[in-house]
């Protein structure tokens, strides 16, 4: 079996997928090429090709924050993936090719030689128009800071320390960030620095648009960069990890990788589908948001360590089931593969 991929792909957000492909069917087997793209536009989605001998499968992956479908794409392929998946937002007549899937994160998975030939060779494919050129380019760059999947492996983590540093959105009328994932992340953080003995590290950093919302100030931290070794090293130190859906209620990033690092996760109730749900009390611990609610879970999983390590173990069965690289991918293709 050979797998094309389309090279207009933004590798930022699909080298997860791609890892996932190389690990089914052998890196070798899986190029880029313009062979069934038409590469007229850049889209937020994977879409690649399966060859199975006569026989041709057409996916994609559509990692994109918002609910909705892309109808060209849909029509394209012969099964649509979708990451921040909402039944009810979708027109029934969207919904017959699409299986849901869990959020991934970024990865690296070229070395820096071979990501820049593959941004150059791809970029011949694409035929980006010039003033798109540089933001395709940037995306190879962003590829080589993250780590390699090898790097998100669950460890012990330390008793009484809580790390948690998020972006803090932007916030206006259509995107209220500030009175969901901005406001749920900062009483998290209020209520890790007001418990007693408990090593708290943390807080906002500003996101492209700066949020001055008074409200948040006092939480920001100096810094606008972690490298992202010690972004991971310290979230594995954590005892526990604190979830909440992201710009536009989206599964973000932090779930995927609190999922693959086996983490003790608190989180305010999920907005999308998932190919599975994540039961409280099994895989997570769901709060409403509000700050009593987040007070008492934190204590809890503090103090009670034996359920913490019962969300830890299901976090990771839960990601080694339905949220890997290869377990994603398969969702898709797993029937062209036996």
């Amino acid at each position: 079996m050979k797998v094309y991929l389309d090279p207009w792909t933004d590798v930022d957000y699909t080298a997860f997928y791609i890892q996932g492909l190389y690990e089914m069917y052998g890196s070798k087997n899986v190029q880029f090429s313009s062979r069934y793209f038409n590469g007229k536009k850049p889209n937020l989605a994977l879409k690649f090709v399966v060859e199975n001998g006569a026989k041709i499968s057409r996916y994609v992956i559509d990692w994109s924050d918002a609910t909705t479908v892309e109808r060209e794409d849909y029509e394209w392929c012969d099964v649509y993936g979708k990451i921040n998946y909402n039944e009810k937002a979708t027109p029934e007549e969207l919904r017959g090719k699409i299986i849901s899937m869990a959020p991934g994160f970024g990865i690296k998975i070229w070395s820096l030689s071979k990501s820049v030939f593959l941004a150059g060779s791809n970029c011949l494919r694409a035929t980006p128009p010039l003033n798109q050129t540089k933001r395709f380019l940037s995306k190879y760059i962003k590829h080589n800071r993250h780590l390699p999947i090898e790097s998100y492996r669950p460890r012990p983590s330390k008793s009484d320390y809580v790390f948690s540093v998020s972006a803090l959105w932007n916030s206006d009328e259509w995107i209220r960030n500030d009175e969901t994932v901005n406001l749920y992340r900062a009483r998290f953080f209020e209520v890790c620095k007001s418990i007693k003995n408990l090593h708290f590290e943390g807080g906002f950093v500003y996101s492209q648009i700066k949020n001055r919302n008074p409200r948040f100030q006092h939480l920001m931290l100096e810094t606008d960069w972690i490298l992202k070794e010690e972004y991971i090293a310290k979230i594995k130190d954590s005892t526990i990890v604190f979830n909440t859906p992201a710009w536009a209620m989206c599964h973000g990033w932090k779930l995927g990788e609190y999922l693959a690092l086996g983490k003790a996760i608190i989180s305010t109730p999920l907005i999308n589908d998932l190919p599975a749900p994540l039961e409280h009390g099994k895989h997570i611990h769901y709060v409403s948001g509000q700050e009593d609610e987040i007070k008492k879970a934190v204590e809890l999983l503090l103090n009670d360590k034996q359920y913490r390590q019962h969300l830890e173990k299901g976090a990771y069965e839960y990601y080694a089931k339905y949220a890997s690289p290869s377990q994603s991918v398969k969702l898709l293709v797993g029937e062209v593969c036996e």
